[in-house]
Protein backbone atom coordinates (compact mmCIF):
# COMPACT_ATOMS: atom_id res chain seq x y z
CA UNK A 1 0.00 0.00 0.00
CA UNK A 2 1.07 3.71 -0.91
CA UNK A 3 0.27 5.00 2.84
CA UNK A 4 1.39 3.57 6.23
CA UNK A 5 -0.70 4.51 9.00
CA UNK A 6 0.84 6.68 12.11
CA UNK A 7 -2.22 8.12 13.88
CA UNK A 8 -6.06 8.85 13.31
CA UNK A 9 -6.14 12.82 13.86
CA UNK A 10 -9.92 13.13 14.36
CA UNK A 11 -13.24 12.06 13.24
CA UNK A 12 -15.77 15.10 10.66
CA UNK A 13 -18.61 15.00 9.14
CA UNK A 14 -17.17 13.60 6.69
CA UNK A 15 -15.30 10.55 7.95
CA UNK A 16 -12.14 10.14 9.50
CA UNK A 17 -8.94 11.40 9.09
CA UNK A 18 -5.88 10.02 9.62
CA UNK A 19 -1.81 11.15 9.54
CA UNK A 20 -0.20 8.71 6.99
CA UNK A 21 3.41 8.26 5.41
CA UNK A 22 3.07 8.48 1.88
CA UNK A 23 5.82 6.29 0.85
CA UNK A 24 5.49 7.60 -2.65
CA UNK A 25 6.79 11.09 -1.98
CA UNK A 26 8.21 10.44 1.31
CA UNK A 27 6.16 12.74 3.12
CA UNK A 28 3.63 13.19 6.06
CA UNK A 29 -0.09 13.72 4.22
CA UNK A 30 -3.60 14.05 6.10
CA UNK A 31 -5.75 11.28 4.52
CA UNK A 32 -9.70 11.34 5.01
CA UNK A 33 -11.71 8.48 4.36
CA UNK A 34 -15.42 9.75 2.71
CA UNK A 35 -18.38 8.25 4.52
CA UNK A 36 -20.10 5.31 2.91
CA UNK A 37 -23.19 7.04 3.11
CA UNK A 38 -21.42 9.61 0.44
CA UNK A 39 -19.24 7.34 -1.44
CA UNK A 40 -22.60 5.25 -2.60
CA UNK A 41 -23.98 8.96 -4.27
CA UNK A 42 -21.62 8.92 -7.28
CA UNK A 43 -22.93 12.07 -8.41
CA UNK A 44 -21.23 13.59 -5.07
CA UNK A 45 -17.72 12.21 -5.96
CA UNK A 46 -18.18 13.50 -9.55
CA UNK A 47 -19.21 16.85 -8.20
CA UNK A 48 -16.23 16.56 -5.53
CA UNK A 49 -13.05 15.74 -8.59
CA UNK A 50 -14.46 19.01 -10.60
CA UNK A 51 -14.24 21.21 -7.10
CA UNK A 52 -11.07 19.85 -6.25
CA UNK A 53 -9.36 21.21 -9.45
CA UNK A 54 -10.52 24.32 -8.60
CA UNK A 55 -9.68 24.03 -5.12
CA UNK A 56 -6.09 22.52 -6.25
CA UNK A 57 -5.08 26.05 -7.33
CA UNK A 58 -4.68 27.71 -4.48
CA UNK A 59 -1.63 27.95 -3.29
CA UNK A 60 -1.19 30.21 -0.16
CA UNK A 61 0.47 29.64 3.11
CA UNK A 62 -3.20 30.27 4.81
CA UNK A 63 -4.21 27.53 3.26
CA UNK A 64 -3.72 23.90 3.66
CA UNK A 65 -2.96 22.46 -0.09
CA UNK A 66 -5.49 19.78 -1.09
CA UNK A 67 -3.74 16.69 -3.45
CA UNK A 68 -6.07 14.05 -4.41
CA UNK A 69 -9.01 12.52 -4.74
CA UNK A 70 -8.41 8.28 -4.70
CA UNK A 71 -10.44 4.92 -4.17
CA UNK A 72 -8.60 1.82 -2.34
CA UNK A 73 -10.90 -1.53 -2.30
CA UNK A 74 -13.86 0.37 -3.17
CA UNK A 75 -13.36 3.54 -0.46
CA UNK A 76 -12.75 6.72 -1.62
CA UNK A 77 -10.28 9.29 0.15
CA UNK A 78 -9.09 12.46 -0.03
CA UNK A 79 -5.27 13.90 0.87
CA UNK A 80 -4.38 16.66 1.61
CA UNK A 81 -0.96 18.54 3.54
CA UNK A 82 -0.64 17.19 7.04
CA UNK A 83 -0.43 20.63 9.36
CA UNK A 84 0.56 19.75 12.77
CA UNK A 85 -1.68 22.28 15.38
CA UNK A 86 -4.90 22.26 16.91
CA UNK A 87 -7.75 23.63 15.15
CA UNK A 88 -9.25 26.90 16.26
CA UNK A 89 -12.24 25.20 18.45
CA UNK A 90 -10.35 23.59 20.03
CA UNK A 91 -7.87 26.31 21.09
CA UNK A 92 -11.35 28.52 22.40
CA UNK A 93 -12.70 25.13 23.88
CA UNK A 94 -9.24 24.79 25.91
CA UNK A 95 -8.71 28.97 26.50
CA UNK A 96 -11.79 30.36 26.35
CA UNK A 97 -12.50 33.96 24.30
CA UNK A 98 -8.91 35.97 22.97
CA UNK A 99 -7.27 38.90 23.18
CA UNK A 100 -8.46 41.67 20.46
CA UNK A 101 -5.04 41.42 19.23
CA UNK A 102 -4.42 37.82 18.42
CA UNK A 103 -8.46 37.08 17.07
CA UNK A 104 -7.65 39.87 14.42
CA UNK A 105 -3.76 38.19 14.08
CA UNK A 106 -5.94 34.98 13.18
CA UNK A 107 -8.54 36.48 11.22
CA UNK A 108 -6.50 38.48 9.42
CA UNK A 109 -4.91 35.19 7.94
CA UNK A 110 -7.83 33.89 7.53
CA UNK A 111 -8.98 37.15 5.18
CA UNK A 112 -5.59 36.91 3.32
CA UNK A 113 -6.19 32.82 2.55
CA UNK A 114 -9.72 33.74 1.55
CA UNK A 115 -9.11 36.63 -1.23
CA UNK A 116 -6.74 34.39 -2.64
CA UNK A 117 -9.31 31.56 -2.80
CA UNK A 118 -12.24 33.96 -3.80
CA UNK A 119 -10.01 35.85 -6.47
CA UNK A 120 -9.64 32.32 -8.00
CA UNK A 121 -13.65 32.03 -7.94
CA UNK A 122 -13.39 29.25 -5.43
CA UNK A 123 -15.83 29.92 -2.30
CA UNK A 124 -15.57 27.69 0.83
CA UNK A 125 -19.08 27.83 2.20
CA UNK A 126 -18.07 25.61 5.09
CA UNK A 127 -16.07 28.25 7.22
CA UNK A 128 -16.14 26.80 10.80
CA UNK A 129 -13.33 27.24 13.60
CA UNK A 130 -12.68 23.19 13.08
CA UNK A 131 -11.50 23.92 9.37
CA UNK A 132 -8.88 26.83 10.68
CA UNK A 133 -5.78 24.73 11.93
CA UNK A 134 -3.47 27.28 14.32
CA UNK A 135 0.29 26.00 14.65
CA UNK A 136 2.23 26.79 17.25
CA UNK A 137 3.51 29.94 16.10
CA UNK A 138 -0.41 31.42 15.50
CA UNK A 139 -0.19 30.66 12.00
CA UNK A 140 -3.63 29.77 10.68
CA UNK A 141 -4.22 27.73 7.92
CA UNK A 142 -7.43 26.98 6.19
CA UNK A 143 -8.62 23.02 5.56
CA UNK A 144 -11.69 21.43 3.82
CA UNK A 145 -11.42 23.93 0.64
CA UNK A 146 -14.13 22.86 -1.89
CA UNK A 147 -15.61 19.77 0.33
CA UNK A 148 -18.99 21.56 1.42
CA UNK A 149 -20.66 21.74 -1.92
CA UNK A 150 -19.44 18.44 -3.44
CA UNK A 151 -21.59 16.67 -1.10
CA UNK A 152 -24.84 16.12 -1.70
CA UNK A 153 -26.88 18.74 -0.01
CA UNK A 154 -28.46 17.97 2.97
CA UNK A 155 -31.84 19.16 4.85
CA UNK A 156 -30.54 21.02 8.16
CA UNK A 157 -34.04 18.62 9.74
CA UNK A 158 -31.57 15.95 9.22
CA UNK A 159 -29.98 15.61 12.59
CA UNK A 160 -26.83 15.31 12.89
CA UNK A 161 -25.44 15.98 9.73
CA UNK A 162 -24.98 19.56 9.50
CA UNK A 163 -25.35 20.27 13.50
CA UNK A 164 -21.80 20.47 13.81
CA UNK A 165 -22.36 23.85 10.72
CA UNK A 166 -25.21 25.60 11.66
CA UNK A 167 -23.64 27.48 14.54
CA UNK A 168 -21.60 29.52 11.18
CA UNK A 169 -24.33 29.37 8.08
CA UNK A 170 -24.77 32.67 6.55
CA UNK A 171 -28.67 33.44 6.02
CA UNK A 172 -29.07 32.62 2.77
CA UNK A 173 -26.99 29.29 2.80
CA UNK A 174 -30.01 28.14 5.26
CA UNK A 175 -32.68 29.23 2.85
CA UNK A 176 -31.14 27.49 0.31
CA UNK A 177 -29.81 29.78 -2.53
CA UNK A 178 -27.04 30.74 -4.39
CA UNK A 179 -23.65 31.57 -1.99
CA UNK A 180 -20.74 33.65 -2.80
CA UNK A 181 -17.88 35.30 -1.28
CA UNK A 182 -19.98 37.26 0.99
CA UNK A 183 -21.40 34.02 2.04
CA UNK A 184 -17.98 33.06 3.81
CA UNK A 185 -17.51 36.90 5.04
CA UNK A 186 -20.33 35.76 7.09
CA UNK A 187 -18.88 33.49 8.83
CA UNK A 188 -15.92 34.64 9.22
CA UNK A 189 -17.52 36.80 11.43
CA UNK A 190 -19.04 34.12 13.49
CA UNK A 191 -16.02 32.94 13.92
CA UNK A 192 -14.67 36.38 14.73
CA UNK A 193 -17.74 36.80 17.28
CA UNK A 194 -16.97 33.45 18.66
CA UNK A 195 -12.95 34.27 19.47
CA UNK A 196 -13.65 37.24 21.09
CA UNK A 197 -16.54 36.54 23.13
CA UNK A 198 -16.33 32.71 23.64
CA UNK A 199 -19.52 32.02 22.44
CA UNK A 200 -21.32 31.61 19.16
CA UNK A 201 -24.22 34.14 18.27
CA UNK A 202 -27.04 31.81 18.51
CA UNK A 203 -27.22 28.73 20.33
CA UNK A 204 -30.25 26.03 20.77
CA UNK A 205 -30.76 22.42 20.85
CA UNK A 206 -30.91 21.35 17.46
CA UNK A 207 -29.56 22.42 14.02
CA UNK A 208 -32.31 23.76 12.42
CA UNK A 209 -33.22 26.07 15.47
CA UNK A 210 -30.01 27.59 15.23
CA UNK A 211 -30.00 27.78 11.64
CA UNK A 212 -33.37 29.69 11.25
CA UNK A 213 -31.29 32.18 13.89
CA UNK A 214 -29.51 33.35 11.20
CA UNK A 215 -32.75 34.11 9.29
CA UNK A 216 -34.71 36.01 12.33
CA UNK A 217 -32.46 37.03 15.55
CA UNK A 218 -30.18 39.93 15.57
CA UNK A 219 -26.85 38.97 17.25
CA UNK A 220 -26.22 40.24 20.44
CA UNK A 221 -23.29 43.26 20.75
CA UNK A 222 -20.02 41.64 21.02
CA UNK A 223 -19.60 44.17 23.79
CA UNK A 224 -22.39 42.92 25.78
CA UNK A 225 -20.71 40.10 26.48
CA UNK A 226 -17.12 40.54 26.86
CA UNK A 227 -16.69 44.59 27.37
CA UNK A 228 -12.42 44.38 26.76
CA UNK A 229 -13.60 43.88 23.19
CA UNK A 230 -12.88 47.39 21.05
CA UNK A 231 -15.52 49.34 19.81
CA UNK A 232 -14.42 49.63 16.17
CA UNK A 233 -13.79 45.47 16.36
CA UNK A 234 -17.45 44.59 17.54
CA UNK A 235 -18.76 47.10 14.46
CA UNK A 236 -16.48 45.13 12.19
CA UNK A 237 -18.08 41.79 13.31
CA UNK A 238 -21.16 43.02 13.06
CA UNK A 239 -20.88 44.27 9.65
CA UNK A 240 -19.79 40.73 8.51
CA UNK A 241 -22.74 39.15 10.00
CA UNK A 242 -25.46 41.47 8.36
CA UNK A 243 -28.38 39.49 7.32
CA UNK A 244 -28.81 41.40 3.68
CA UNK A 245 -25.42 40.11 2.00
CA UNK A 246 -25.46 44.09 0.00
CA UNK A 247 -24.41 45.46 3.70
CA UNK A 248 -21.76 43.15 5.01
CA UNK A 249 -18.08 43.79 3.34
CA UNK A 250 -18.82 42.83 -0.38
CA UNK A 251 -14.72 41.75 -0.53
CA UNK A 252 -12.49 40.04 2.17
CA UNK A 253 -10.19 42.85 1.14
CA UNK A 254 -11.73 45.71 2.62
CA UNK A 255 -12.59 43.55 6.18
CA UNK A 256 -8.58 42.80 6.03
CA UNK A 257 -8.68 46.79 5.53
CA UNK A 258 -10.59 47.69 8.52
CA UNK A 259 -8.96 44.88 10.40
CA UNK A 260 -5.39 46.39 9.79
CA UNK A 261 -6.53 49.98 10.96
CA UNK A 262 -7.93 48.78 14.44
CA UNK A 263 -4.78 47.02 14.91
CA UNK A 264 -2.79 49.62 14.58
CA UNK A 265 -4.92 51.36 17.22
CA UNK A 266 -4.01 48.64 20.03
CA UNK A 267 -1.31 48.88 22.63
CA UNK A 268 1.92 47.66 21.71
CA UNK A 269 1.87 45.15 24.61
CA UNK A 270 -1.30 43.53 23.39
CA UNK A 271 0.19 42.86 19.80
CA UNK A 272 3.18 40.55 21.62
CA UNK A 273 2.11 37.75 20.01
CA UNK A 274 3.53 34.50 18.67
CA UNK A 275 4.54 35.99 15.36
CA UNK A 276 5.68 34.25 12.17
CA UNK A 277 9.43 33.26 11.80
CA UNK A 278 11.39 36.68 11.20
CA UNK A 279 12.69 37.60 7.92
CA UNK A 280 14.89 40.31 9.35
CA UNK A 281 18.55 38.27 10.08
CA UNK A 282 20.69 39.17 13.30
CA UNK A 283 23.09 41.17 11.21
CA UNK A 284 20.43 43.54 9.80
CA UNK A 285 19.20 43.89 13.20
CA UNK A 286 22.65 44.97 14.20
CA UNK A 287 22.75 47.67 11.85
CA UNK A 288 19.75 49.14 12.45
CA UNK A 289 21.07 48.78 16.40
CA UNK A 290 17.22 48.17 16.88
CA UNK A 291 18.56 47.37 20.85
CA UNK A 292 18.13 50.78 21.68
CA UNK A 293 14.37 50.91 20.85
CA UNK A 294 13.71 47.90 23.38
CA UNK A 295 16.14 49.60 26.39
CA UNK A 296 13.65 52.77 27.13
CA UNK A 297 10.62 49.88 27.00
CA UNK A 298 12.25 47.70 29.36
CA UNK A 299 12.78 50.55 31.78
CA UNK A 300 8.75 51.56 31.35
CA UNK A 301 8.22 47.89 32.17
CA UNK A 302 10.47 47.91 35.00
CA UNK A 303 9.19 51.76 36.66
CA UNK A 304 5.01 50.22 35.58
Amino acid sequence: ARYEVIEELGKGGMGRVYKVYDKKINEKVALKLINPETETDKESIKRFKNELKLARKISHRNVCRMYDLGEERGSNYITMEFVPGEDLKGSLIRMGPLGAAKAIFIAKQVCEGLAEAHGLGVVHRDLKPQNIMVDRMGNARIMDFGIARSLRAVGITDTGVVIGTAEYMSPEQVEGKEVDQRSDIYSLGVIMYEMATGKVPFEGKIALTIALKHTTEKPKDPREINDQIPADLSYVILKCMHKNKERRYQKVEELLSDLDKIEKDIPTRELALPARKPIITKNILAALNLKKIFVPALLLAGLL
